[in-house]
Formats: C-alpha cells, sequence, structure tokens
C-alpha cells in the first residue's frame, strides 16, 4: 500500500495541500499562492515544498485527489471554446429564447446572459424526431455536410461542434451519425452530441449543458495535462482523480471527457469536507460557508450528506446534471470594496484575486479588500498571516482603506468595520435565499466556517442568520484540499420516460428494465475508471410530479415497487416529498414519472480523524491586542489553536491564530475544544 494520500484545491488566490501519511496516522497542510497565469505552476510549487521542506517522497504518493475552478472560471469569464451549433431545422434561435424568463424580477431593464454560441454560429439540418422518439424527417446527410461545411469552412472558424437534436434524448442515432458527418469532414475537430453529455428532455437546458460541456473542455483539457506532467516530474506515480460538481471523484480520464462534471469541482471539495469532519464530530446536519479570496461558498448539508441538485444556474447557464447544491457571491478575501452612486458601502463582486492582490499583499494592489478590512481592524497579525511565511503590510491596508474611509466621510476604524458588514450582510442575503429553498430551521444546523477567511466571519454571520454555533474544523483553511480526500466514487444517469404513476402501474415492468439498463451502464463506467473501488451500491429515483406541473421532485424509489400492483408505495413516496418540499399535497391527484436516476456510488478509505490530548480548561493567552468590533476599541486576547487541547475553553473577546486561518471569537461568544480538534463557537444566554 502506497504511504501518502494527497489532496489538492485549486482555488483563484491560494492552492491548498493536505497530505496524509498512513504510517504515522499525521495529516500535513500547506497553502500556497495559486498561479491564475498556469495553474498547474502552483502544483509544482506545492510538490517542490513537500519534498525539499517536509523530506516527502514523492513517489510514495499513491493517491492524489484534486478539486479545481478551471471550468466554472472559463464559464464566469467567457475565456472558452470559439464553437458552432447544430440544431433541427426550425429550432435556431433554442439558445436565444432561453425561457423568456428575466433574471431578476426586480431589475425591469435587466437582460438575460448572451449565449456562449451567437446565432450566427448555430445551422440548421433537416430531421425531426417526434416526442415518442419516432422518426417524423430522416437525417438529411447533404444538410449536415453543408452545415459543418458553413461552420467550419468558410470564415466562421470554429474550434468545435456540438450537435443537439430533437427529443435526441428519446433516440440518439441522429446526433450520432451527424457527429461522424462533422468528423470525417473536418478530422480532429472536437464534436460534442448532446445525448452523450445528458439525455434528458428539456430542449433549451440539455444545448445549454452540452454547450458549456464543449466550452471549457479545452482548457480544463489543457490543464489537467499540465498537471499529470507536474505529478509525473516529481516522480510521484498515482493515478491522479478530480472531484466531481456532484460530490464525488473521477479519474482525470474520465473528466477529459465529461467536463460539465467538474463545474463545481472545488467548491464541491469544500462542502464533502464539511460533512466528513462534522459527522465524525457527531453534527450531521450543518450549513457550510467557506470563504476563500475570491468568494463566499454556502451549502446545506443533511443527515451528513450535501443536499443534490438539478435545477442550477452557474455563470449564467442551466445545469441539470446532478450538481452538490453551493451558492456563491463575492464576498471572500479579496473582494473590493467601493462606493456606489448614491454613497453606501459595497463589497464585490469585483475581486483582486491572487494578482496582484489585497493592497496589504504589497504586490500592486491599491483597492481596499475585505482582507486589508480584517488587518486593520486587528483581526489579523501582519507578522504571522500563512504561518509567517507571507508578511503583511498594515501601512499599504491603511492608506486603502483610508481612500476608502475618505468616500464616506468615516474614520479608517469605522470603515474597515462596515467593509466587514457589508460582506456580512451579503452573505446573511444568501443565506436567506438557500435557507428557503432548502426549507430548513437554520436553529437546527450548526454553520462550518471554513477557508481561509470563513473562521474570521463564522461568528457573525451566525449570529445574523440564526444558527447557534458555529464548527471550526481543526484545518479550517485546507478543508477543502482534505475533502478531495474524502470522496467516493460516484457517477449518475438519466433516461426520460414520461409515464403516468397509478395504483396499479402497468408499465411496471419496463420500468424496471429501465433502472437495469442505467445500472449497468454505471457498472461499466466503474469497470473502466473505477480500479481499485470498493463495490458499488446504487441509489434509484424518479422526478415526479403532478400531472400539470411545470417541474418535478426528486422522489427515491425502491425496485421492489416496480411490480403489478406496486403503485401504491411510489405514489405515496411522492406525495410525501411534495408535503416535504412544499408543506401540501393532493393525494386524489394524479402523478407522472418524467425521468428515471441511478446514482452509482463505491466508498473510498477516509483519512482517520485523530483525537488530541487533554489540555488546560482555561488555557493562557499568548498576547492580547486591540480590535474594532461592534463601533469601538476592545481588548482580545490572542491564543495559538496549536496551544489549545482537548476541553479548552476560552471567552470572546478573542482571537485564534493558525498558519492556514484566523478565528474570531466575538464578545458574548464561548469557544470550546472538543476531542478531535475542532472548536466550537456558542453564543451565551
Amino acid at each position: 500500500m502506497a504511504r501518502h494520500w494527497l489532496g489538492i484545491d485549486i482555488g483563484g488566490t491560494f492552492t491548498d495541500f493536505a497530505l496524509f501519511d498512513t504510517q504515522t496516522g499525521e495529516l500535513l497542510g500547506l497553502k500556497i499562492p495559486s498561479t491564475p497565469h498556469e495553474f498547474a505552476e502552483a502544483v509544482r510549487t506545492g510538490l517542490a515544498r513537500l519534498a525539499d521542506e517536509h523530506g516527502i517522497d514523492l513517489r510514495e504518493i499513491g493517491t492524489v485527489v484534486h478539486g479545481t475552478t478551471i471550468a466554472v472560471n472559463t464559464l464566469i469569464q467567457r475565456t472558452g471554446a470559439r464553437l458552432g451549433l447544430l440544431v433541427t431545422d426550425g429550432f435556431r434561435d433554442v439558445l436565444e429564447l432561453q425561457r423568456l424568463r428575466m433574471p431578476n424580477p426586480f431589475d425591469l431593464h435587466g437582460s438575460r446572459p448572451l449565449p456562449l454560441i451567437p446565432r450566427a454560429r448555430v445551422a440548421e439540418i433537416r430531421e425531426r424526431l417526434r416526442a415518442d422518439g419516432a422518426v417524423d424527417t430522416p437525417l438529411d446527410e447533404a444538410s449536415v455536410r453543408e452545415a459543418v461545411q458553413h461552420l467550419a469552412r468558410t470564415g466562421q472558424n470554429v474550434e468545435g461542434l456540438v450537435i443537439s437534436l430533437l427529443h435526441s434524448y428519446r433516440r440518439p442515432e441522429h446526433e450520432q451519425r451527424a457527429r461522424a458527418i462533422a468528423e470525417a469532414a473536418v478530422p480532429g475537430l472536437p464534436v460534442t452530441a448532446s445525448s452523450d453529455v445528458w439525455p434528458q428532455a428539456r430542449e433549451y437546458e440539455r444545448t445549454a449543458l452540452a454547450v458549456l460541456d464543449a466550452y471549457v473542455q479545452p482548457k480544463v483539457r489543457r490543464y489537467l495535462e499540465g498537471f499529470e506532467q507536474a505529478l509525473a516530474a516529481r516522480g510521484a506515480p498515482a493515478m491522479a482523480h478530480v472531484t466531481k460538481s456532484n460530490g464525488g471523484i473521477m479519474p482525470v480520464a474520465a473528466a477529459r471527457t465529461q467536463t460539465a462534471a467538474t463545474l463545481l469541482s472545488g467548491p464541491a471539495s469544500g462542502v464533502i469536507g464539511a460533512a466528513y469532519v462534522a459527522g465524525r464530530a457527531g453534527l450531521p446536519n450543518v450549513i457550510t460557508l467557506d470563504v476563500g479570496g475570491t468568494s463566499a461558498d454556502m451549502a446545506v448539508v443533511e443527515n451528513g450528506r450535501p443536499r443534490v441538485s438539478t435545477s442550477e444556474h452557474i455563470g449564467g447557464v442551466p445545469v441539470m446534471m446532478p450538481v452538490v447544491g453551493v451558492s456563491a457571491i463575492g464576498a471572500g478575501g479579496g473582494s473590493v470594496a467601493w462606493v456606489d452612486d448614491v454613497g453606501l458601502p459595497k463589497v464585490g463582486p469585483q475581486s483582486t484575486g491572487a494578482e496582484p492582490g489585497p493592497a496589504c499583499y504589497g504586490r500592486g494592489g491599491k483597492d481596499a479588500t475585505l482582507t486589508d478590512a480584517f488587518l486593520v481592524s486587528g483581526f489579523l497579525d501582519p507578522e504571522r498571516f500563512l504561518g509567517g511565511r507571507m508578511r503583511l503590510d498594515r501601512s499599504l491596508a491603511e492608506a486603502a482603506i483610508a481612500r476608502f474611509a475618505g468616500r464616506l466621510g468615516m474614520t479608517p476604524d469605522e470603515a474597515a468595520e462596515s467593509v466587514v458588514q457589508v460582506a456580512v450582510s451579503n452573505m446573511y442575503a444568501e443565506f436567506t435565499k438557500i435557507l428557503s429553498r432548502a426549507a430548513v430551521d437554520p436553529r437546527d444546523f450548526a454553520l462550518v466556517a471554513f477557508g481561509g477567511a470563513g473562521p474570521v466571519v463564522g461568528a457573525l454571520v451566525a449570529r445574523e442568520v440564526g444558527i447557534p454555533s458555529v464548527f471550526v474544523p481543526r484545518s479550517p483553511g485546507t478543508l477543502c484540499a482534505l475533502g478531495a480526500l474524502s470522496a467516493d466514487i460516484v457517477n449518475d444517469a438519466v433516461r426520460t420516460v414520461h409515464t403516468r404513476v397509478e395504483t396499479e402501474l402497468r408499465e411496471a415492468a419496463a420500468l424496471r428494465r429501465r433502472y437495469d439498463d442505467l445500472r449497468a451502464e454505471l457498472g461499466e463506467w466503474l469497470a473502466r475508471f473505477g480500479a481499485g473501488a470498493s463495490p458499488a451500491a446504487f441509489r434509484d429515483a424518479a422526478d415526479m410530479r403532478y400531472v400539470g406541473q411545470s417541474y418535478e421532485i426528486d422522489v427515491p424509489v425502491e425496485l421492489a415497487w416496480l411490480a403489478p400492483g406496486g403503485g401504491a408505495p411510489l405514489l405515496a413516496a411522492f406525495h410525501h416529498a411534495h408535503e416535504r418540499a412544499f408543506g401540501h399535497a393532493d393525494r386524489e391527484a394524479p402523478a407522472e414519472i418524467v425521468n428515471l436516476r441511478v446514482q452509482l456510488r463505491a466508498e473510498r478509505p477516509r483519512v482517520p480523524i485523530a483525537e488530541i490530548p487533554a489540555g488546560a480548561a482555561a488555557p493562557t493567552a499568548r498576547t492580547t491586542r486591540r480590535i474594532w468590533l461592534e463601533g469601538r476599541p476592545t481588548e482580545a486576547r490572542v491564543f495559538d489553536r496549536s496551544a489549545l487541547g482537548r476541553g479548552a475553553r476560552l471567552d470572546g473577546p478573542a482571537i485564534v491564530e493558525q498558519p492556514d486561518t484566523t478565528v474570531l471569537v466575538p464578545g458574548g461568544h464561548v469557544g470550546e475544544v472538543d476531542r478531535f480538534g475542532n472548536l466550537l463557537l456558542r453564543r451565551e444566554g
């Protein structure tokens, strides 16, 4: 058995490493600045530090799993491939029409996001399938050749081609034949068929997802090649894996052809890690808050499993494949503070990123950021940032905050606090949305605060939202990297069926065959990409709705129900799920199944969470520091996280410092260290 397991999380500002030694049980964390010009360069730098400074023999690394934001950043920044699109005759405007909904109902002048492929690069071909899969118009192969010639040969200069034809989720033959024709007409041109990406009904969403997959694919592939080369150059023999948007992992070989599945790779890693460490500590129901350098990401975990959504919009594009339900806003440490036209302070979504970074980094940044506000407020020690590896320049932070304060007519202390308050308010506003969608009471959950800046604002956010406690893991700054190591191999499959559900369930045999086919498809995928995985477990589900409804809900299915007369338990499960989601159910109304879903999960060994020795119940502070909090200066005791043993208790106001983050314990809060070294903050009274 290989000695080391390595998790890597590549963010826009920092790249984090978590290395587990299976012989000693030691878990090593490392945090270095990202390199946006070439993200693999940060991986090479981190590997070199592990080898040169920590004496790690990289040849003994047997497992490498990493989360990445390459796909989502490519989408948000609109820097993907130049694509063409082939559609059924008469459907050229599928991307332009979208759903004809206003993205923001409070902004009457707002416009819908521009499609990733403009209308000029969309071509129609003659063919048509009916909704039941029957052929209405056979595929006209000449029209395919003409369309490909137009897009690839006559001035459009496309770098890839997407084919999304009407009702291809029922029968993919037309798409597959059109792809073969296109590949023969232009050898070497990447061609993506929507039925290969995600064969589900809803023309716009299926087309948009196929376009997204092709749009990010070149950058993701180049990055993955660089990542593997970085490992090979340092002699690491491990097969690399990537975290997926659905909370699982897949080998890099699979990620090259399933790039859409990596869209929320990085954020999902953090949610997986939070669910794991909180679950080990006896907290199965948590709300996660990951505040990094660029964004603040939030998600809900119930019964130890992150909530999964099939209706997310990311970067203005609908994503109907299963993804961890992460909401992100531009409120990270590098988010810029600014003043709007009416003189109100704002924070984000603009970010300074890793280069130049906040003003206090001393790399040329001039704008005041959330990190600068933390430093001016006294929350951060400029000499001990990143464990002393990176010195912050307080004078530059003060100058940036002073310029911001001048526009508001505030003192620098007041302006710095206003930046923190606005960022917290932004997070609160986003929390209210996700809690409403999840239909959960925040008083029944704990907040897991992690990332480099999450523990600084965790208690402030929890107080606003009404969450009674804050859970700060032992290594919050590198939790995303640990989360990558804590993920199972997971894959999903879907088929659209559209069938009524009645007590007699006349379609029972056909539905059972469909589920068996989906399981077989996933089993073949695991045999190809799941080397060394444990036996697979399957979760069967159906997207169901009342007849006449527009959208469906996920209903777990027992295959034993799929027998003659088995419709009653299936209907009961649907009514229960509908009542839980919306507060009501109509048990007399007819229901239908729209899609069948199966999820495969093959468990992987977890990094064990070691207990820590007992320490002093009333630990001694290393020093005290003036901080500005709640409109006034106050003295806060400062503790080293490494000096806090099991059972330690500290009263706020206090600061807890460690190499990868700083924890703020406001006045009126008490912090206690559990047996695993996690810090739990609660409001007193």
